[in-house]
């Protein structure tokens, strides 16, 4: 117990070579002989550190500074090389694949581009033809016309007579307003005031286009029948006029509402009131009402 009592504690210069200093350089000794063992040549890193050194590069040999690299070492090096060799290799491989897309997208740009301006060409050139056509028609046609301006109203109004409303139409439209009175007024009444109408809703620019005169002249005989039929129903008596309103609106309810708009106020009301009389009508008239409102 004395001899326990009397021990000495350590220095700090003890403390730190048995504490510090030995398991360090332990561990050092131990990590550079694995190192050297895996092919790091460690013993030559350190003899080449050392050979600086004054006095200490005597005691080291040249052979451990210039001793050559390990078979390890050598193997590892070269997969090294051969993996960075594989690397460049698809590097390129993918830059050329990449250039080559750049190049197909530019050529496909580029044959865009000229689809673009060839159809931008091709329209041009169709948009002058269409111009061309129209206007050697209306030069036609200004010309068969003045042949008709030439003659005497009595002579041309019969052969005009003859023609569709559209050819009829077209010829007129060009002709100056003395000369194409002096021609209706020696047609029929009836034929003049269709082909008065005609011109009325048609305008000049349309005069070379038959459809359109075609689509003016449905318009007008529609119109017309839409009149006629208003006429008629409005001679019925009202309970007669009712159902026929009826039976029309199921049938075509945009043709009934023109033919009610087309009566006077008063038959209208009295139509309208013949439909409300009956409850299971009552609804329609509601609705044919609202039609005319909106119409």
């Amino acid at each position: 117990m004395e001899e326990i009592a009397e021990e000495r504690s350590y220095s700090r210069l003890e403390w730190f070579f048995y504490i510090i200093f030995i398991p360090l350089l332990f561990t050092l000794v131990l990590s550079a002989i694995i190192a050297q063992m895996f092919g790091y040549n460690v013993v030559g890193v350190l003899a080449k550190e050392l050979n600086q050194i004054p006095v200490i590069e005597k005691l080291i040999p040249d052979a451990a500074i210039d001793r050559p690299p390990s078979e390890k070492e050598e193997v590892k090096t070269d997969k090294k090389d051969v993996t960075v060799a594989d690397l460049k290799t698809q590097l390129a491989v993918k830059e050329r694949e990449v250039n080559e897309l750049k190049k197909k997208a530019e050529l496909e740009e580029q044959k865009a581009k000229r689809l673009q301006q060839q159809t931008q060409i091709q329209q041009g050139d169709a948009k002058v033809s269409q111009e061309q056509m129209n206007e050697e028609k209306q030069k036609q046609i200004k010309n068969l016309a003045k042949v008709y301006t030439t003659m005497s109203a009595g002579k041309a109004a019969p052969i005009m007579e003859k023609m569709s409303p559209e050819e009829a139409g077209q010829l007129l439209l060009v002709m100056k307003p003395e000369e194409r009175s002096a021609i209706m007024a020696k047609m029929d009444p009836k034929t003049a005031a269709d082909l008065t109408l005609l011109l009325k809703e048609t305008s000049q620019a349309d005069s070379n286009d038959p459809g359109v005169l075609q689509q003016r002249l449905l318009e007008l005989k529609y119109n017309a029948s839409i009149r006629e039929l208003a006429a008629s129903i409005s001679s019925m008596q009202p309970t007669n006029a009712a159902n026929l309103i009826e039976r029309l609106f199921t049938s075509d309810e945009r043709k009934a509402v023109l033919v009610l708009s087309q009566m006077e106020a008063g038959q209208r009301g009295q139509i309208l009131s013949k439909l409300a009389e009956n409850k299971s009508r009552a609804a329609l008239a509601a609705k044919i009402s609202q039609k005319l409102l909106t119409n």
